[in-house]
């Protein structure tokens, strides 16, 4: 009998859906106030969408003439070149976005719902184009064709290793995250405010020290031709991304099971607007 990931009863995931999951994507919500929305909005749609398609045309209009010149013949010049694969990305992060907005303290699981699909399905063409990008780059035709295998491979394997272990949480054992997500989860303020620190200092050191600049240049003009290897390694980052879309899923269909079972009042759980 064919096991469907997206039937498992309230029993069968209980232990899949974590108090500080449950807790965490609602507080997430919750910050998810009129200033935050325009600056995701901002971010994801005005750079991480069209900003990055604009580089993509700059760079496909001036391959022959940079420092590096790069192949005019490339095949992936014309990939992903219409401007709607972008107002698609930019539409499903619109949509991620005004559902945590509107159903901030309306429905708070219903807004953790949406917009983790609705991301992670946006975080996917991102990733594709991040490629194609990353291609334009490489000037040898040979080691473009073993990346693209590559890229495909790791797909392939991410959506298969993501549809087991999916099986696996909802009718296996491995119910709960594993002890390193756990962790993150819980500390993911200190851990991104520590990264933060790590940029600033990186880009003191540029300003003060300019041999750091000069070396820096050598190691990524040596680097170059693997950037499309990266995002391959990157594209792993999806296994993530689909534990958190079906976890969010089967937190919303037994949304009143989880909030009885963590001891959550109804107002803090959906939120004050909520209406049975």
């Amino acid at each position: 009998m064919k096991q469907n990931i997206f039937k498992g009863s309230f029993s069968q995931v209980e232990g899949a859906v974590s108090e500080s999951f449950a807790k965490n994507s609602i507080n997430m919500v919750k910050r998810f106030k009129t200033i935050k929305a325009i600056a995701f909005i901002v971010f994801f749609i005005g750079l991480g969408s069209y900003a990055y398609y604009g580089l993509s045309v700059f760079m496909i209009n001036n391959m022959d003439r940079g420092t590096i010149p790069l192949d005019v013949n490339n095949e992936f010049i014309p990939v992903f070149s219409s401007i709607w694969y972008m107002h698609i990305q930019a539409m499903l992060v619109l949509v991620a976005a005004l559902a945590a907005y509107i159903y901030r303290e309306k429905n708070n699981i219903k807004g953790v719902f949406i917009y983790n699909v609705f991301l992670t399905i946006a975080m996917l063409l991102f990733f594709t184009f991040s490629f194609k990008l990353a291609q334009l780059i490489v000037n040898n035709f040979y080691l473009r064709m073993t990346y693209t295998i590559l890229f495909v491979i790791s797909y392939l394997y991410v959506f298969f290793r993501s549809y087991q272990n999916a099986k696996e949480m909802v009718y296996g054992t491995k119910k709960k995250r594993s002890e390193f997500v756990e962790w993150f989860s819980q500390n993911r303020k200190n851990v991104t405010s520590i990264l933060f620190g790590v940029g600033v200092l990186y880009y003191l050191t540029k300003v003060i020290f300019s041999e750091a600049n000069d070396l820096e240049t050598k190691i990524m003009g040596s680097l170059i031709d693997f950037a499309p290897l990266a995002v391959c390694l990157a594209s792993l980052l999806f296994l993530y991304f689909n534990s958190v879309a079906i976890r969010s899923y089967y937190l919303y269909k037994y949304m009143d099971k989880f909030r009885q079972k963590f001891g959550v009042a109804e107002a803090e759980w959906y939120g004050q607007k909520y209406k049975p």
